[in-house]
């Protein structure tokens, strides 16, 4: 009887390790999943100053200055224009009126062009009437001039 009640013990006492050991284990999975949802987005301030649209035959063309008007750096790869509400695209993919933009640094303003905008291939019936721009939670919209 003596050797059934050690075993007990012994049994009962790895039960009771592997729970707290598990318990342990929870805890700092719990910690570490509440400080991830503690980051913060970098709270940028874009403004796109304006859009200029021009015809040359039957291609457009579109011009965009945006200055950074907040205290952050923004990676350009970050911030996203639509035309008139058709599908966001990434500014790095337009040509800067100077040496490839990376970043748009605080206070400063570039200039960047999109040509070769065709009616038939573009979802633009007519000039665009509205752009938008958005990076992380920032965004704001200007009339096409």
């Amino acid at each position: 009887m003596a050797g059934s009640s050690v075993a007990g013990l012994i049994v009962g006492t790895v039960f009771i390790v592997i729970f707290a050991s598990a318990t342990i284990t929870l805890i700092e999975n719990v910690n570490k999943a509440q400080e991830a949802s503690e980051v913060e987005l970098p709270d940028p301030e874009i403004t796109l100053v304006s859009a200029d649209w021009t015809w040359s035959g039957t291609e457009g063309t579109m011009v965009y200055t945006i200055t950074n008007s907040g205290t952050e750096t923004v990676n350009i790869a970050h911030v996203y224009l639509s035309k008139d509400g058709n599908d966001p695209f990434s500014c790095s993919t337009l040509t800067w009126d100077s040496s490839p933009a990376i970043y748009i640094f605080p206070g400063e303003t570039i200039v960047a062009t999109e040509s070769g905008l065709d009616a038939s291939e573009d979802d633009i019936d007519d000039n665009p009437q509205t752009v938008f721009l958005a990076v992380f939670e920032y965004s704001l919209a200007v009339s096409v001039t």
